[in-house]
């Protein structure tokens, strides 16, 4: 699998993703400068009160099992709150 057509599916996912009591206010996912098989998913919520942890869990669970495109690439998963 080519690592740009995995970046785009898994954006393409987490674009659908339902966050618990938050929505997403920015996504980026991008292969990793450093590591040819990480691809680096990066999720800013709306709720400044969201539990990230949980969320970067379950969002890299959801990918894991549902993005076919995501095998042979390791996920760097990153959720953050904004204020």
């Amino acid at each position: 699998m080519d690592i740009n057509r995995a970046v785009a599916a898994i954006e393409a996912f987490v674009k659908t993703f339902t966050f618990a009591g938050a929505s997403a206010a920015e996504i980026q996912v991008r292969p990793s400068g450093d590591d040819v098989n990480v691809i680096k998913v990066w999720v800013d919520l709306t709720d400044p009160k969201a539990d990230t942890a949980a969320s970067a869990e379950a969002l890299e669970a959801a990918i894991t099992a549902k993005v076919p495109e995501a095998k042979g690439f390791t996920l760097t998963v990153r959720v953050e709150a904004g204020a």
